[in-house]
């Protein structure tokens, strides 16, 4: 039963990811408040949901330790490894 749950939530999370949480850091970004956020918006969502978007943005701004990528590289012998890419530019071979 929890692994059903488990899905659910990483498919809300998924939908939410490609509906509107990009657009709601975005227009974060630019200054506008959740009210104004929330009519510039096409898919419906609530305020409570864009609110909370934006106070998990903030925290994530404010640890720069979370904000990570990961990319691949190839060498000249075709080797693959890892690196993981921080925002503010620091680089880690993994």
């Amino acid at each position: 039963m929890a692994e059903n749950t488990y899905f659910q939530k990483a498919l809300a999370n998924f939908t939410a990811e490609f509906a509107y949480v990009g657009a709601v850091k975005h227009l974060h970004d630019l200054g506008m408040p959740p009210e104004k956020i929330r009519e510039q918006l096409s898919y419906p969502v609530s305020l409570e949901k864009i609110q909370q978007v934006i106070r998990d943005y903030e925290k994530e701004k404010a640890n720069p330790e979370a904000a990570v990528d990961f990319v691949r590289d190839t060498d000249s012998f075709g080797r693959k490894s890892f690196r993981m890419v921080r925002k503010d530019g620091n680089t880690q071979n993994i």
